[in-house]
């Protein structure tokens, strides 16, 4: 079968197809014949190296992808062969057929297509465990949304919209603006020809937000950090500020780090704000809690309240294609790659 070996880490060029043996599912497993891959930021910082628990070169990266199972292993009862499904893989997904355990496969609705999948579980699982998990956010609350109009910030949005939350968000182009308020932003900031700190004072009057979801990271978070009203959230969920649009930078990288600040613990206890972070990679043995906020999801899907946002398709044999536009920051939405 064909798989797409990450030869070394580095730009998208070490990114090369093989022939590789068909696996076999094990017990607990199930072999999926793979339609559609659903890139993520992720998917970019394995391949420069600086993704924690990842093997060494060469080994198949991809963590999400949508397919029909062709086969189960031993003691597996649901999916059955010839079901449609998602599923999250500790890497391995550039593959025409992948293994994975069956903990880590969802059943799709029939009305979603194999892209629409694909652009679905990770973006929306990020957004929801973000905003309603960790930061209960309220109707009536203003969120700080940076890079909203990507596939987390535009699942993010749709939420917040389903909440009655008042967004504001921040994208680097007057189109990626027009993606954001097209899915229900309130505010929009051009971050590269703007202040998005001082737009947000002035709009809410002073106050500031309760809630920041951030990917960004470096001079962006000691920026935000200081908007968060008294009870604010901050959640931080990546460091997409750290890479350049081929490799790292590492003066760039080493400037956003240093362009944190240290968080004051008297000052968070004063002011009663919180500081979390996450990794979805690393919630996957929560599997009763994902099943919930995937059902969750999946019904607002089937009620045409959530809708994935794809910006790019690309065929399996363009996927180096598909990592140099990721990491140039100047895709929308969802990239998908249908294999």
């Amino acid at each position: 079968m064909r798989a797409v070996l990450l030869t070394k880490f580095g730009p998208p060029e070490v990114l090369r197809f093989s022939d590789i043996p068909k696996p076999e599912p094990k017990e607990g497993e199930v072999l999926i014949r793979t339609k559609a891959i659903g890139l993520n930021f992720a998917d970019v910082m394995a391949r420069l190296g600086i993704y924690p628990s990842i093997p060494d070169p060469p080994f198949v990266p991809g963590i999400e992808l949508s397919g029909i199972v062709e086969k189960v292993g031993e003691g597996v009862q649901s999916p059955r062969e010839g079901d449609r499904v998602v599923a999250f893989s500790k890497q391995g997904g550039y593959a025409e057929y992948v293994c994975v355990p069956v903990n880590q496969t969802r059943i799709i609705s029939s009305t979603m297509s194999f892209e629409e999948a694909a652009a679905f579980s990770v973006t929306y699982c990020t957004a929801y465990h973000a905003l309603i998990t960790l930061a209960h956010v309220q109707r009536g609350e203003k969120v700080l949304l940076h890079a909203a109009a990507g596939g987390v910030g535009t699942a993010a949005i749709q939420i917040c919209k389903h909440l009655g939350v008042e967004v504001f968000a921040t994208a680097g182009s007057t189109e990626k603006l027009e993606i954001a308020r097209q899915q229900g932003a309130n505010h929009l900031v051009d971050y590269r020809r703007e202040d998005f700190a001082e737009i947000v004072r002035s709009k809410s009057g002073g106050y500031g937000v309760d809630v920041v979801m951030d990917s960004v990271g470096g001079s962006v978070f000691r920026k935000s950090w200081k908007l968060l009203a008294p009870m604010g959230r901050y959640i931080l969920y990546g460091f997409a500020s750290i890479t350049g649009e081929r490799k790292i930078n590492k003066l760039k990288a080493l400037w956003e780090f240093l362009s944190v600040p240290l968080v004051y613990p008297p000052s968070v206890v004063s002011k009663n704000v919180a500081l979390m972070g996450f990794n979805l990679y690393f919630l996957s043995h929560k599997v009763q809690y994902l099943n919930h906020v995937t059902t969750e999801l999946m019904d607002l899907y089937k009620r045409g309240i959530l809708r994935p946002v794809i910006g790019a398709r690309f065929p399996f044999e363009k996927i180096v294609d598909a990592h140099v536009l990721m990491q140039s920051r100047k895709s929308y939405g969802k990239i998908v790659v249908v294999v």
